[in-house]
């Protein structure tokens, strides 16, 4: 599939539209990108609010009943210039295997062929070490078909829908609420294994700004590892 041809962004500002806007990284991502100066557009579709009590006036937030086919937001996807996927999803909270695919593929497909059909130039989406969407799966044995729904994932930004840049963040154990962390969190971040998700959201907006703002002409860039997104 050829790749987008859009016009380039302004040199000093770009405007960003966000799916999974209220998970725990998302919500960090738009808080961020809103009290970015870089950034002067944010749109968020999802199926809940991202607004809490303070409006902002470069937010807009769509509310969809279902995200698994966004055909009538059609308009809401243009003029942006990076599309960042913070869909996320475990078995149990999806109701199943099959959900739970089709929340994470399903889902991320259906907004990377919105993104692509509006000629949005960057992709950035979370995915997670060891995601390899060629391996074999199971849907009774969960971290292989963790690990290959998210490489399928990865893949609807890579080559199902080819955009002009995309930048993939494969991170270790998230830690999700900093505040009220379980027992596995608190031992990852004793031992500097863990990677909060306002880390990984702000080195997501420094990526989208190296490549949007600066002009970072690498095509394909994969963050991978806890280690490696830090260092960003």
């Amino acid at each position: 599939m050829n790749t987008n041809t859009t016009s380039s962004p302004k040199t000093n500002s770009f405007r960003a539209i966000v799916i999974g806007g209220t998970g725990a990284t998302g919500r960090c991502l738009i808080n961020q990108l809103l009290n970015n100066d870089n950034c002067r557009k944010v749109t968020s579709i999802g199926r809940r609010s991202v607004i809490n009590d303070e409006n902002h006036d470069k937010l807009i937030d769509i509310i969809v009943d279902s995200l698994y086919d966004l055909s009538s937001t059609k308009d809401n996807w243009t003029d942006h210039d990076v599309f960042f996927n913070c869909i996320g999803t475990t078995r149990q909270r999806a109701g199943g295997a099959k959900e739970f695919v089709d929340i994470e593929f399903g889902i991320s497909n259906e907004a990377a062929k919105m993104a692509y059909k509006a000629k949005i130039p960057h992709a950035s989406l979370i995915s997670a070490k060891g995601a390899n969407h060629k391996i074999w799966a199971t849907n009774w044995i969960h971290p292989l078909l963790y690990m290959k729904t998210m490489g399928k994932k990865e893949q609807t930004i890579i080559s199902n829908y080819a955009f002009n840049t995309v930048s993939v963040f494969k991170p270790g154990m998230l830690i999700r609420f900093p505040e009220n962390k379980n027992f596995f969190e608190k031992l990852a971040e004793s031992n500097g294994s863990g990677l909060q998700v306002n880390l990984l959201a702000s080195t997501m907006i420094r990526d989208a700004e190296n490549v949007l703002l600066k002009s970072d002409k690498g095509s394909k860039r994969f963050y991978i590892g806890n280690e490696s997104i830090k260092d960003l």
